[in-house]
């Protein structure tokens, strides 16, 4: 490897000396988008909602595989890895989230993967690598989307078959990183198309973990474990993606099953805050036992820096198997494309975590996950001289288990969690859009839901909880948009969103447990503008919205008698401000803006048993800011992406518990450069570095409250990594 970076470093000098100018990398104006956020193919700019398109050629520049690649690419929006978590996903958007990734959790941001549900954060991040583009949909979606969307939605569309034969890639970087990356995508014949996708993704972690760093000397007992986990923070991914396309002249049939297993250690826990004398109090401190050292000097152990080393003393992992299976078949009728969908996914997922970041056995868990689902949707799209409409039924159902067991100071509390749920979602909905005329638009839409949920649990034989409960809810959408001139589009919308009630199985107290939650309504006001300006060389679309939730799904983390977290219901709203630009500077130049403003407030004062009560807006900062500017020299094109996002909680605690300020981020700033070129025909080569400036910035926290004395754990984002990627087409 060492090697290979000085060959990296060597091509970063020599490729400027190179450089000379030509032809442009850009067209003469922007490029039309077309998405399909409204179920049917139009113009990003010709629909009128908030949605951001990340096109393919953005996909290939930014080498954006999975959920939280995109971090920072839509205003208002925070897609990121879950505390503690490779493979968990904390996905907010406008201030909808769902904290934690927990199998009976229901999201607040659906996720979609070619039209299918994913249904969980837990498990959601896995490498997609051969897409076409990627929705990120702003605000609710209940209409066309249903459940669990009344945040917005991530809408993965990958390329089809099309016989367009075999393409490779290649990555390598520091911390020991290589990817590759292989399809072969050929037709059979009869208008039947095959795809093969396969890919691999290793590399080391970022931090050291070493034997435990204190001595008798130190007034400590020494910890002389060595666990088998040397380093955190490691992936190891492995996948595939067979992908069976019938293309007729009435009726397509797609087929696909894709496959990801990961074999991943966690990202480091760095011990953020512990109260002093903490162990010495719970009796596990200096005794004539120890000769006067102290057991479990928690309080000795305080925050390494980043020096990239640690010491725990239980082995870290956390394993994701993925499987998906589809089957999209659409027909052309008379009335218009009638599509059904059948599939399902499964997940087994498994971690293993030392929760106190310590050399010390205070707090170790373990969660051993399966989660099954399935899905039938049957969708009738079509227009005629007056209207365009979408209307279809969906079915889902699914079922979750996990075992959590956690062991306390060695061993001497040990509690043994049980917790299941599922349940079936039916729904019926239908959307038109009307032409009034004179350049206007309205659209009318509706869904009709019903959910039939399950909840159980079981807390170390000494109580089970088995609860059933049905929710009903009607969402409805209702836009006027219009042409205000031949280039800019307005439009007023008014939208609903809706996340059924559920159980707090994994709560260690039974009469949470047992009592369980409410529904979530949101209803929405969204005011925006999509322009285009200066013959199409800039682009300029903007939103202001406001929210009322209705009892909203307020979730907070408990170490009561063991690591939990919690739901209740408590009113809130938001309303913020959304802009995106995209502007041909010359023919060589493209700059691309986005900003988000967000105001977050609970309107209710709901106060928990255990006396918690909402004030801070977990993953909602005030303000983000993201830049991208791409230059073009001939053979070479070099893009700078920049963002900011500003000091936000990661969890709702009041101003009066100490849990806020220890789970308070500060602001940050990262930037990405990227060299891109292509030094052969078929041959695309690009050199990068993430955080460029070497940020040093926490992403998530983990808080344990005053039971187990403050205990704080924050987790770090990445150190600036360098590598290249080599994409070539056979």
């Amino acid at each position: 490897m060492g090697d290979t970076m000085n060959n990296i470093k060597l091509t970063f000098f020599a490729l400027p000396l190179s450089i000379f100018l030509s032809t442009a990398a850009f067209s003469q104006a922007l490029e039309e988008v077309v998405v399909t956020a409204q179920k049917t193919e139009a113009s990003l700019q010709d629909t009128p909602i908030a949605v951001t398109a990340v096109t393919e050629a953005t996909i290939k520049d930014l080498n954006i595989k999975n959920v939280v690649d995109m971090q920072g690419i839509a205003p208002n929006v925070m897609l990121l890895p879950a505390p503690a978590n490779n493979t968990g996903a904390s996905l907010a958007i406008r201030g909808g989230v769902a904290m934690n990734p927990a199998i009976t959790w229901e999201p607040s941001v659906g996720t979609y993967l070619d039209g299918v549900y994913v249904g969980k954060t837990q498990g959601a991040i896995w490498d997609l690598v051969d897409l076409e583009r990627v929705e990120i949909l702003r605000g609710p979606q209940g209409t066309l989307y249903g459940r669990n969307t009344l945040a917005g939605a991530v809408n993965f569309i990958s390329k089809k078959p099309s016989g367009e034969g075999m393409s490779g890639g290649l990555t390598l970087g520091n911390y020991g990183l290589k990817e590759g990356r292989f399809i072969a995508d050929y037709e059979l014949g009869g208008n039947i198309f095959t795809k093969v996708v396969v890919h691999r993704k290793t590399r080391d972690g970022f931090v050291k973990n070493l034997p435990g760093p204190y001595g008798p000397f130190d007034g400590v007992v020494p910890n002389n474990l060595n666990p088998a986990t040397s380093e955190l923070d490691v992936i190891d991914s492995k996948g595939f993606k067979i992908n069976v396309y019938y293309a007729g002249d009435q009726t397509t049939v797609d087929f696909a099953i894709d496959w990801t297993d990961q074999d991943n250690t966690p990202p480091h826990p760095q011990l953020g805050n512990i109260m002093a004398g903490w162990s010495t109090a719970f009796g596990v401190g200096a005794s004539p036992l120890t000769g006067g050292l102290l057991l479990w000097p928690a309080e000795k152990h305080p925050r390494l820096g980043l020096d990239k080393t640690t010491s725990l003393d239980k082995d870290m992992l956390e394993t994701s198997v993925v499987e998906g299976t589809a089957l999209t078949i659409t027909h052309e009728t008379g009335l218009g494309e009638v599509k059904l969908i059948l599939a399902q996914r499964k997940l087994d997922w498994d971690d293993q975590l030392d929760m106190d970041g310590t050399p010390y056995p205070i707090f170790h868990t373990e969660r051993h996950t399966s989660y099954k689902s399935k899905t039938i949707e049957l969708q009738l799209t079509g227009s005629n001289d007056f209207m365009s409409y979408v209307a279809g039924y969906y079915q889902f159902n699914d079922d979750a288990y996990t075992f959590n067991p956690q062991r306390i100071f060695g061993g001497g509390v040990a509690i043994d969690q049980h917790y299941s749920g599922g349940g079936d979602a039916n729904a019926f909905y239908a959307q038109a859009t009307f032409d009034l005329g004179d350049r206007t638009d309205i659209t009318i839409g509706s869904r009709k839901t019903e959910e039939d949920k399950k909840g159980y649990a079981a807390y170390s034989g000494y109580w089970t909880v088995d609860q059933e409960r049905s929710d009903n809810n009607t969402s409805n959408t209702f836009i006027v948009a219009h042409q205000l001139t031949d280039t800019t589009n307005v439009y007023a919308k008014l939208a609903d969103g809706f996340k059924a009630g559920g159980y707090n199985t994994e709560s260690s107290n039974p009469v949470q447990a047992g009592a369980g939650y409410g529904p979530e309504v949101i209803e929405s006001v969204e005011f925006g503008l999509k322009g285009m300006y200066l013959d199409n060389r800039l682009s300029i679309n903007a939103a202001f919205f406001d929210n009322e939730h209705e009892d909203m799904q307020v979730a907070y983390f408990t170490a009561e008698a063991a690591a939990a977290s919690v739901v209740l219901n408590n009113s809130a709203e938001q309303s913020g401000f959304e802009l995106e630009a995209v502007a041909l500077l010359n023919d060589t130049t493209q700059f691309s803006f986005n900003y988000g403003n967000l105001d977050s407030n609970y309107t209710e004062s709901v106060i928990a048993v255990d006396g918690f009560s909402p004030d801070h807006f977990p993953y909602a900062p005030e303000n983000m800011l993201y830049a991208s500017l791409e230059k073009d020299f001939g053979n070479y094109r070099v893009r700078l992406d920049y963002q900011r996002i500003s000091e936000h909680n990661i969890f709702p605690y009041s101003v009066s518990d100490p849990r806020s300020a220890l789970t308070h981020v500060d602001e940050r700033a990262i930037a990405d450069f990227r060299l891109m070129t292509s030094p052969m025909e078929n041959l695309d080569l690009t050199f990068w570095i993430k955080n460029l400036n070497n940020e040093e910035y926490v992403v998530n926290m983990i808080p344990f409250g005053p039971g187990f004395g403050q205990l704080t754990l924050d987790f770090y984002g990445h150190p600036r990594t360098i590598g290249m990627d080599l994409y070539y087409k056979f």
